[in-house]
C-alpha cells in the first residue's frame, strides 16, 4: 500500500537544562552530538528525508535561529520553513502555528509532529506502522504513538491502549495521564496497561486546530492572531504581540487528555527523549563494563560510568563506579548518578552567582559561520572564527576595542576605512578602534582565522553596524 506525503513537523525550542553543563540557553541539546557525530536534530531530520515526507517545518526559538539553519544546510534539507517564536511557550502554541502555516499555504495533509531532541533506532518500524495512522488522520483523528515502559519515569506522560481499531495497528485511548507522581507512574508500569507517551503526534491542521480551539480557546485565538507570517530571510516570523498573553501549555494537557478523538498506536522503538543524563548513558555506545566515554576518556576498575569532555580533553578515572563526570570548556560536573535528579536544584544555586554559567555556551552561531571564545581575560579575548562559504560579516566599527586577525586557512577578503587586501594563510591584519572595516569569504570552503580583541569593552555592546546582508540591527 502507498502512504500518502506527510509533512514533518520538527519542534526545536526545547532547552534541555538537565544536560548542564554541555546543554546551555545558547546551545540547547538538540543541536549537540550526544549519541553519534551528528546533532539529534540532524539525525531527526535524516529519519523524515525523502521516502513519504514533504520538505520539513521546523519551530524554534528566534535565537537559534542561525543555529537550525546552519544543521539544516549541512545535511542538505531545505525546510519548507523555519518559524520563529521569540518565547517558548510549549508545545501546543508550537504545533498550532505549524498548523496555521500550512493551512494558509493550502495544505491540509497529515502532519508527522516529532521533538527535535530525542533518539529512536529501529524508525523503519513506525514507518511500517503509519499507513494505518495516516488513514486515520485523514479522518479527523489525533494519532499518538506510545513506547512500551522499561521502568517507572515521573517525567512521561502515560497511555492505556484501549479496544484495537478493526485490523488496523491502532487503539483507542482509554486513559491519558500526563507526568504522574512516581509512585502513580510504578503502578502504571506494574499493570503492564499503560505505556509512556513519546512525543510524537500524527494529525491534519484542520483537525488538530479544530480540537485546540475546542479544549483551548486561548491558545487558539492568540495563534490564529500571530499567524501573520512575514519572511526574513529564510525565517518565517509571526505576531509576537498577539501571542503576548497566550497560556504556555503542552499538547497533552492542552488537549490530548481531554478529547476523545485520539488515537494510540503501540511501538517497540529504542526510544529516548536524552532528557537526562541517566537516559543519556543508557542511549549510548558502552564498554564492557558499561563505561559511556569519549574516545580520549581513559579508566581503570570502575563501571557503568558516564564521561563526557570537551574535544582535547581527557578524563582519567580510578576505581570509581556509577558516576557522570561531564567536563567543558568552564565547568565540571561530577554526580552520583542515582543524585542526577537533584540537578534543577543546584542549577538553582548556580543561577544565583553565575547565571552566565547556564546561559553562554564557548561556541556561538551567526548567519555567517561561528566562532568560539578560546582565552578571556580582563582586556583581551582570543576567539576562532568560522566563516562559511561565500559568507560575509556586517560593515561594522568599534570604539572600546581594536582586533588583530590572523589567517588559520582560506581567502579573507578585508576592508579597513575603505581599503581592500586580500590575506591567506599566515597572514594578518590590524583593526585599531574606530576603523569601519569588514570580512568576507568569497571562496567555495570555509576561512579560518585566529582573532585577539584588545580594549576596555570586549562584548556585543561595541559593535555599530553601517550594513548587514541579514538585517540584523
Amino acid at each position: 500500500m502507498k502512504m500518502s506525503l506527510i509533512t514533518p513537523v520538527i519542534l526545536a525550542g526545547g532547552i534541555g537544562s538537565r544536560l548542564w553543563p554541555l546543554s546551555r540557553q545558547a546551545m540547547p541539546k538538540q543541536f549537540l552530538p550526544l549519541i553519534n557525530e551528528a546533532s539529534l536534530l540532524q539525525n531527526t531530520l535524516d529519519r523524515v528525508n525523502g521516502r513519504t515526507f514533504n520538505q520539513p517545518i521546523l519551530v524554534c526559538n528566534e535565537q537559534h535561529r542561525f543555529i537550525v539553519s546552519q544543521q539544516c544546510t549541512s545535511v542538505g534539507i531545505v525546510p519548507e520553513a523555519i518559524l520563529l517564536e521569540q518565547q517558548g511557550r510549549n508545545t501546543a502554541p508550537a504545533i498550532a502555528l505549524a498548523a496555521q502555516y500550512a493551512l494558509k499555504s493550502g495544505d491540509n495533509t497529515p502532519m508527522f509532529v516529532m521533538p527535535a531532541d530525542h533518539y529512536i533506532e529501529d524508525f523503519e518500524q513506525l514507518l511500517a506502522q503509519l499507513p494505518d495512522a495516516i488513514a486515520l488522520a485523514e479522518q479527523g483523528k489525533l494519532i499518538t504513538f506510545s513506547i512500551k515502559p522499561d521502568s517507572a519515569n515521573c517525567g512521561y506522560g502515560y497511555i492505556k491502549q484501549g479496544a484495537q481499531i478493526g485490523q488496523t495497528a491502532c487503539y483507542y485511548v482509554d486513559e491519558f495521564k500526563e507526568k504522574p507522581a512516581l509512585v502513580q507512574a510504578e503502578r502504571y508500569v506494574e499493570s503492564g496497561e499503560y505505556s509512556f507517551n513519546s512525543g510524537m503526534f500524527l494529525v491534519t491542521p484542520q483537525a488538530y486546530l479544530t480540537e485546540l480551539k475546542r479544549f483551548s480557546p486561548k491558545i487558539a485565538q492568540s495563534v490564529e492572531r500571530a499567524a501573520d507570517f512575514k519572511k526574513d530571510l529564510v525565517f518565517f516570523r509571526v505576531n509576537e504581540q498577539a501571542l503576548q498573553h497566550c497560556p504556555s501549555d503542552s499538547i497533552d494537557y492542552a488537549i490530548l487528555e481531554r478529547s476523545e478523538n485520539v488515537v494510540v498506536v503501540p511501538l517497540s522503538l529504542n526510544w529516548s527523549d536524552v532528557g537526562s543524563f541517566d537516559a543519556l548513558w543508557k542511549a549510548s555506545p558502552k564498554d564492557e563494563l558499561g563505561n559511556c566515554r569519549d574516545k580520549e576518556d581513559v579508566i581503570l576498575a570502575g563501571e557503568n560510568n558516564l564521561l563526557r569532555s570537551e574535544a582535547g580533553h581527557t578524563i582519567a578515572a580510578i576505581g570509581v563506579s556509577d558516576l557522570a563526570v561531564i567536563h567543558t570548556h568552564d565547568a565540571t560536573l561530577i554526580a552520583d548518578k542515582s543524585q542526577l535528579g537533584k540537578l534543577p536544584l543546584l542549577l538553582k544555586q548556580l543561577a544565583s552567582t553565575q547565571n552566565d554559567k547556564l546561559l553562554n555556551h564557548q561556541v556561538v552561531c551567526r548567519p555567517w559561520g561561528s566562532y568560539r571564545i578560546l582565552v578571556e581575560a580582563e582586556g583581551f579575548k582570543v576567539k576562532k572564527i568560522i566563516v562559511n562559504n561565500s559568507a560575509k560579516l556586517s560593515t561594522q566599527r568599534h570604539q572600546h576595542r581594536a582586533e588583530h586577525w590572523v589567517v588559520v586557512s582560506g581567502v579573507a577578503d578585508v576592508n579597513i576605512d575603505g581599503k581592500a587586501r586580500v590575506l591567506t594563510a599566515d597572514q594578518s591584519c590590524y583593526i585599531a578602534a574606530g576603523q569601519i572595516h569588514s570580512l568576507a569569504n568569497s571562496q567555495s570552503v570555509p576561512l579560518i582565522l585566529i582573532e585577539v580583541q584588545t580594549g576596555s569593552i570586549l562584548d556585543e555592546s561595541d559593535i555599530e553596524r553601517f550594513d548587514d546582508q541579514y538585517g540584523r540591527n
